[in-house]
């Protein structure tokens, strides 16, 4: 999910300050963000809300940068 932590850090936002308004643990978003823990569907909309991002922002990204590795 390396893109996601991309996506959060250039809108200026803390594990901390997404977690809370995902209301989730910065622990478990950290995990979410370290491809520790899977990424709930309804997590991965509610980020793409609070980001402004579409959600195959999140998906296809990390999928077509492995394809082409």
């Amino acid at each position: 999910m390396n893109k996601l932590r991309e996506f959060r850090k250039h809108t200026g936002l803390t594990q901390k300050q997404l977690a809370e308004k995902l209301g989730i643990s910065e622990s478990y978003y950290s995990q979410i963000e370290n491809n520790k823990r899977r990424l709930s569907l309804r997590t991965a909309l509610n980020i793409t809300t609070i980001l402004d991002l579409m959600p195959t922002d999140i998906f296809l990204l990390d999928s077509f940068a492995k394809c082409q590795e």
